[in-house]
């Protein structure tokens, strides 16, 4: 059983570090704590403290939208490690999940002064402006789960290598269209490798159900896939073409999108890489008892309708049999750990540069470095975690 972080107020004295999510597919992130405190209120009409290097003044997460529990999740990470740490945050996302929107509202807040950004953009462009402001205050920005320029930010929080997450969404997609159980005792490619090896059935087709059209994080998970189905194993047996849908991570819109990959019968098996269109597509699947299958990144008290939920159920009744996601919590403590090296220990998110994370529930103190990827440095928080019918049971609750 997992331990309570007991105590919020906690000094930084008290704190002893934190371990990276596990390697492995199974391996459990630790999520077991009592629930975040209620978001900070925004919109204070007394002048707030200008931005300041030794960490004054609110420390801002803005997520790509409100209502998103992804972002609510990863601000709870965030806040309860920060607040740990004797800082003040604040959890502040648009109603729309569009660019222009959190331009607006980052604008409002740095005019305001605040002290920090950590921020999930809605697009790739289209932040200069308000990013060149708050650089030119001294206000460090770390981005995580979709990037922000590299030009202005320190960092970028990667949840997850993207070429493993691409690659292990696929290989379920496959394994699921072939009725294979999620494997406990190999990986999924070497399972995918032999299940295609003997198949002689129709071309397998693949069906994604993304959030924006433009949002950076989903369209380098899909680039991944691609590069996962250009393999060797896949020739003749499944499509290099993913059927590409776009709920925009609106309730609303993921279902009406989803409700066309039914109505057009010509996919085996969605894959929603977002925990909005993954539950859209779980609801409509079921209701039209589709032959469809389901998989993606989801988190497990949205999804229990959709999946199986003890290890003796037939996990092929269900629409989705498993799916995978991180722990969403952890990421966001990372990200706080990130901006509090940058205010006390000068840290600059350069190539090779680390800082350590202190004690956060269940994980022991851990160094996290940087690395060069493309233009930008990233920090590798973890890898994906698989949940399925042998462990759906124990997460329901914890995420």
């Amino acid at each position: 059983m997992m331990k309570k972080f007991l105590a919020l107020m906690l000094s930084v004295s008290m704190i002893a570090g934190l371990a990276a999510c596990g390697s492995k597919e199974t391996e459990a992130p630790a999520t077991d704590a009592p629930a975040a405190e209620a978001p900070a209120e925004g919109g204070d009409d007394a002048e707030a403290p200008a931005p300041a290097a030794d960490g004054s003044g609110k420390h801002i997460f803005m997520f790509k939208s409100t209502g998103n529990s992804f972002g609510d999740l990863m601000y709870e990470g965030y806040s309860e490690y920060m607040s740990a740490l004797g800082y003040e945050t604040e959890y502040t996302s648009p109603a729309e999940t569009t660019v222009a929107a959190q331009v607006q509202m980052l604008d409002e807040l740095i005019t305001k002064g605040v002290a920090s950004i950590v921020i999930s953009t809605n697009g790739d462009t289209g932040y200069d402006e308000v990013f060149q402001k708050a650089k030119d205050a001294g206000i460090p920005i770390v981005s995580i789960d979709s990037e922000a320029s590299v030009n202005y930010r320190l960092a970028h929080i990667n949840q997850a290598e993207v070429q493993d997450i691409g690659s292990y969404l696929v290989q379920a997609a496959v394994l699921i269209t072939l009725g294979v159980d999620y494997p406990e005792d190999k990986t999924m490619e070497e399972v995918v490798a032999e299940q295609l090896g003997s198949y002689s059935g129709d071309e397998i087709v693949l069906g994604v159900l993304s959030a924006g059209v433009d949002t950076p994080v989903q369209n380098s998970w899909i680039a991944a896939m691609e590069v996962e189905l250009a393999k060797d194993m896949y020739a003749g047996k499944v499509s290099p073409e993913l059927d590409k849908k776009y709920g925009n991570d609106d309730p609303t819109e993921s279902t009406t999108q989803a409700n066309a990959f039914v109505a057009e019968n010509k996919v085996d098996c969605i894959i929603s890489p977002t925990t909005v269109g993954i539950a859209a597509a779980g609801q409509v699947l079921k209701q039209a008892n589709s032959e469809i299958k389901l998989t993606g990144l989801g988190l497990p008290s949205e999804m229990q309708s959709f999946m199986p939920n003890s290890a003796d159920e037939d996990a092929f009744t269900y629409v989705c049999p498993y799916m995978m996601l991180w722990d969403v919590i952890h990421l966001g403590a990372v990200a706080g750990a990130a901006i509090d090296a940058a205010l006390t220990n000068g840290w600059a998110g350069t190539d090779g540069e680390t800082f350590t994370m202190a004690a956060f529930r269940d994980y022991a103190e851990e160094d996290y470095s940087v690395y060069t990827q493309g233009d930008g440095t990233f920090v590798l928080a973890g890898t994906p975690y698989i949940f399925y019918k042998g462990n759906m049971a124990e997460w329901i609750d914890k995420l």
